[in-house]
């Protein structure tokens, strides 16, 4: 029931079965263990085996990170009700309209604020919408804050790059006059200020990305909690940002560095 008002898949038990429902990747792999040894468990005077060796995706209580550490789902005919352990409301809104919903949001937090104990029992509650709010404010304020440490960072850096090249080749513009002046071809001498330039921007961007792919293992332990489904993604736009920048500046060097060991008629 709680499957299908949440959209994702349901499942069917015999008396002898049982499911681990979760999709905190870290437990899901832990859990997957046990699961593939055919564990058995012992509920109520029932011997329970599981039905898949692996766990299902699923989740009980809405959340905007994967926190579902594990659900040991069993059939309801083994069930003792004395047991329970705590009860929790599921449901749909029964009207589409968004004033409606956000009136009836304000007033379900009005009621945890301030409970009514002889009317409501309601100490904490979750909705699609209150997920959807704090979600966007912390996408937002993450992106802003990795967007804007980024781009400065690799602004600068590359400028300074940039400047130190700039200085080489009015140091080194001299250098290529004699070259010239011993028949050296202007194409080989654009070709080698090329590689020159491209080695020394190359380097750096060499050891950043070792770094990054260090740093994204380890990243991903932290960030799988939100799910890592679209970290892809997320690294390919960060490398057409860093190549139109990097490389931006990498070609404005070499054109500048060029216009500087040019031999002036």
């Amino acid at each position: 029931m709680i499957a299908k008002l949440y959209g994702i898949d349901t499942y069917t038990l015999k008396d002898d079965e049982y499911i681990v429902v979760a999709d905190f990747k870290s437990m899901v792999n832990v859990r997957n263990i046990a699961l593939k040894n055919k564990e058995t468990i012992h509920l109520f005077g029932y011997t329970l085996k599981p039905k898949y060796d692996e766990c299902q995706d699923g989740f009980v209580e809405m959340s905007s990170q994967r926190i579902n550490s594990g659900i040991i789902v069993v059939p309801d005919s083994i069930m003792d009700e004395d047991y329970l352990y705590y009860d929790m409301l599921i449901g749909n809104y029964n009207t589409t309209d968004k004033k409606e919903i956000q009136n009836i949001e304000e007033n379900l937090n009005e009621i945890i604020k301030n409970p009514l104990k002889d009317k409501y029992l309601l100490p904490d509650a979750t909705t699609k919408l209150s997920i959807k709010e704090s979600t966007n404010s912390l996408t937002v304020m993450v992106t802003f804050i990795g967007l804007y440490l980024g781009v400065i960072f690799l602004i600068s850096s590359a400028a300074i790059l940039g400047l130190k090249e700039l200085s080489e080749s009015s140091d080194n513009k001299e250098r290529f006059r004699m070259l010239r002046k011993i028949g050296t071809d202007e194409k080989l001498i654009n070709k080698a200020l090329f590689r020159q330039i491209g080695i020394f921007f190359l380097l750096p961007l060499i050891l950043a990305i070792v770094h990054s792919i260090f740093g994204i293992k380890f990243a991903v332990k932290i960030l799988e909690v939100f799910g890592t489904d679209e970290l892809l993604p997320s690294i390919i736009v960060t490398g057409i940002f860093l190549v139109i920048i990097y490389g931006g500046y990498f070609l404005i060097t070499y054109y500048c560095s060029k216009n500087i060991i040019k031999e002036k008629n």
